[in-house]
């Protein structure tokens, strides 16, 4: 099965192969003309190689049609060229020893279009699983495949460590096998004194994230999937990789209700569509359908960052009911199919004309074809309501002559009525028919909140299927679109210096403000220079887990009360490049007009770069809601003014007072020397809970710092402030354009659209001046019971100490 896909790379020659072939590594087919092998196998080629810019050779085997023939297989070859290598190499230079991860490279190969492809795994391999190793090899002195077994022993950061068999020269770049599941779970490395070392294959969805190589990756991912689905059809005598897996006792019940077949032909349809969004867009969809079939709310442990749909079924595969006994009834069949009408659904209702009506046409007829095969009656009904109005579908999952006017010709996706006159000007485009179907919850067992046992419903006869105008299923009806609307944001924390003056720190996400999932953490710490560069992949990381549909994730920043000022609404997602903000935290003399974080100006007028079209080059504030949080506050009980100021804010209307108490015209005043600890806590603890405080100035020192030391004992929830040094005449105009923002939002959660506003026409200093706008505004916004303290939160274990 193995050896028609398995290829080995060299130099190129006249492709005549001999023992003493000088072969670089191995690699193998993953999509017709693709190879899949190692960057460094690729880079003993040279630079030209690395680059395109020179042609590689590369040789597979395939089964002898002639039926005298001797031996079963004969040589073939191609001309090959470098498209992707991560990471690759900008001089000939650097190219190294050993190549950094992730080490991979993609190679088109011309004439391979009929090679056959070894079939990639969809998630990450289980411990000590048994695995083969294979590749190209002269160990014996002749030249031939080499297939090894062994185990795998384990990870060490992103490597995958492989025990028995150990990989030898000439292998790098071939498949690692999972014997268990019969899919590809690595991409042989090289090995060490005990043992052998391997880039997992999920790595190669991790380059989807790159803008110069997701394009090309995403279709080779594409044709993967269409492959397998085609070879399902084809009347060839020699076995697939889907044939093989279905006699695995991995993918058998009880251990998974999804065939190998089904989940071939699901991840054929799945390649038809365009892209998610995000991650976001994909784990929510997956959380949601876990909790309808499951009938509780139980969100993963371990943030999944899956890239696309096919990753995210796979997360579904095994999926069972929570049982106190043990066990639990399996419903992943159940999850997957509702998974993937959820995504068929969310994609003709809002990316329509991305996709080809009859490839949408054929993914509904065959997930409504499941649904009239499932033998649990409320399943098939909830995937039947999803497809209504798709493809002229109607509540039986038939073809409905009302809504798309007839079955439907030959595969073609329907137009609904409403959109019947915009067919001739948009004939790709596809609609789905006004929520005239209502997804509702899943009828539940008298005695449990999740699904009878799978036993119970199969036994039990199907009620008649009676179509209600709304689609209805059961007495409680929910929208379509609920299944998609739990809200994520993220939590960053950092906390107070440590020795040295390094500031541990954490990203978490927080779904629906009750149950937080940890992304990354580091204990350890850094300075307070090094926050924004530290934290920008975890962010990044977060927030694609966080968006989803029209759902931008808020970042809501846990600080120490002196680093209140820290510009963390100015952080950016990509590098620093020309013309960008520096995250830098300085403190400036007043007077000079430019505070931390203020556009440096260099490279701004020439900066033509595509990465400006890029989001995640944008200052984090200008797109998003960022606030600042109290850390020490958080981490104590909530006091009463606490919640009782929230609730206020709450409720509205905003009003606004001065933090110091004083009139804005009055100006900065020297911190009293009266001896007081609380010398504005009266004043504030006099102020309406509608309140909103504004400061004209930093407050990591100075008056600023006692002022929101006694707000936040007074119990105070929001405070705007500028952050950066300036002249005391600029806090009126301050104190205006605050109000205004505060003036323009009824109550709390109204107030973020006008701080962004605001923090956008800011960006240009120069222009904020001429219409008369002051200053780097910073707010704190800190609801007492975001998480819910009995919500806690999962840490992961201290380091462990140098003796053990």
């Amino acid at each position: 099965m193995v050896r028609p896909s398995l290829a080995r790379i060299g130099a190129a020659g006249d492709g005549y192969a001999t023992d003493r072939d000088p072969y670089w590594g191995s690699g193998f087919f993953i999509a017709p003309g693709w190879l899949l092998t190692c960057a460094h196998v690729v880079g003993k080629g040279g630079a030209a190689v690395c680059r395109g810019e020179s042609a590689l050779r590369v040789t597979w085997q395939e089964r002898t049609t002639e039926p005298a023939a001797t031996d079963a297989w004969e040589e073939r070859s191609g001309t090959g060229t470098a498209v992707l290598l991560a990471p690759r190499p900008e001089e000939p230079e650097s190219l190294r020893d050993p190549w950094p991860f992730p080490d991979l490279a993609l190679v088109r190969v011309e004439g391979a279009d009929d090679a056959r492809c070894l079939w990639l795994g969809d998630r990450e391999p289980g411990a000590r699983a048994p695995i083969g190793l294979y590749g190209w090899s002269l160990q014996t002195g002749e030249l031939g495949v080499r297939h090894g077994t062994g185990e795998l022993a384990g990870s060490d950061a992103r490597a995958l460590l492989l025990g028995g068999s150990l990989p030898i020269g000439g292998l790098s770049g071939g498949p690692v096998l999972d014997l268990r599941h019969g899919s590809v779970v690595g991409v042989i490395k090289g090995r060490r004194r005990e043992e052998g070392v391997a880039v997992p294959v999920t790595a190669l969805h991790e380059l989807l994230d790159r803008r110069d190589t997701s394009g090309v990756l995403r279709e080779v991912l594409r044709a993967h999937d269409r492959h397998h689905l085609r070879l399902l059809d084809d009347p060839s005598p020699h076995a697939n990789w889907t044939t093989l897996q279905a006699g695995l006792p991995a993918l058998a019940p009880p251990v998974s209700g999804i065939t190998a077949e089904l989940r071939a032909r699901l991840y054929g349809h799945l390649a038809e569509l365009p892209p998610p969004a995000g991650a976001g867009e994909i784990v929510h969809l997956v959380e949601e359908v876990k909790e309808r079939v499951r009938g509780e709310r139980l969100r993963s442990l371990v943030p999944r960052n899956v890239r696309t749909w096919r990753e995210g079924a796979a997360l579904l595969y095994g999926l069972r009911t929570l049982d106190t006994e043990g066990g639990g009834t399996l419903v992943d069949l159940d999850a997957v199919l509702l998974y993937a009408a959820n995504v068929v659904r969310k994609t003709a209702r809002e990316r329509s004309g991305e996709i080809d009506p009859a490839r949408l046409g054929a993914f509904t007829e065959w997930l409504g074809a499941q649904a009239g095969r499932h033998r649990h009656w409320a399943v098939s009904g909830a995937i039947r309501g999803l497809l209504n109005g798709i493809d002229g579908r109607g509540p039986d999952g038939g073809p409905d002559g009302a809504i798309g006017g007839g079955p439907a010709a030959g595969r073609t996706a329907a137009i609904t009525p409403v959109a019947a006159a915009a067919t001739t000007a948009a004939p790709a485009q596809v609609t789905v028919a006004p929520p005239a179907s209502e997804l509702q919850a899943l009828p539940a067992s008298p005695l449990s909140p999740v699904l009878p046992a799978t036993s119970e419903l199969r036994s039990a006869p199907e009620p008649p299927f009676i179509p209600d105008p709304r689609g209805a299923l059961g007495p409680t009806a929910v929208t379509a679109e609920a299944v998609t609307t739990g809200r994520t944001d993220v939590l960053v924390r950092v906390g107070a210096a440590m020795y040295g003056g390094l500031h541990p720190w954490s990203v978490e996400l927080i779904h629906d403000g009750l149950d937080v999932t940890p992304v990354a953490a580091d204990d350890r710490g850094v300075r307070v220079d090094q926050l924004a560069a530290v934290l920008r992949d975890p962010l990044d990381r977060a927030l694609n887990l966080g968006d989803h549909g029209e759902h931008l994730a808020g970042i809501e920043v846990f600080l120490p009360r002196r680093l209140f000022d820290l510009p963390v609404d100015e952080w950016q997602l990509l590098p620093d490049h020309p013309g960008a903000f520096r995250d830098d935290h300085d403190d400036r003399g007043h007077g000079d007009g430019r505070g931390p974080g203020d556009w440096d100006g260099e490279g701004h007028e020439d900066d033509e770069d595509d990465d400006f079209v890029d989001e995640r080059s944008m200052p984090l504030g200008m797109r998003r809601t960022v606030v600042i949080r109290d850390l020490r506050r958080s981490e104590r009980p909530p006091s009463p003014e606490w919640r009782r100021r929230w609730r206020g804010v709450a409720r509205g209307p905003l009003t606004h007072e001065p933090l110091h108490g004083r009139t804005p015209a009055d100006g900065h005043a020297a911190l009293s020397r009266s001896g007081s600890r609380y010398l504005y806590y009266g004043t504030l603890s006099a102020l309406d809970d509608t309140c909103v405080l504004v400061y004209c100035g930093p407050v990591a020192s100075g008056e600023g710092q006692a002022a929101m030391r006694d707000a936040l004992m007074a119990g105070h929830p929001v405070v705007l402030w500028r952050r950066d040094r300036h002249d005391h005449d600029e806090c009126k105009a301050f104190h205006e354009q605050a109000a205004h923002a505060v003036g323009a939002a009824r109550h709390a959660e109204d107030l973020h659209e006008p701080v962004r506003d605001l923090r956008i026409r800011l960006y240009d200093p120069e222009s904020a001046r001429a219409r008369g706008l002051r200053g780097k505004l910073a707010v704190l916004f800190d609801p007492p019971d975001r998480p819910p303290r009995a919500a806690g939160t999962m840490r992961p274990p201290p380091l462990a100490a140098p003796d053990g």
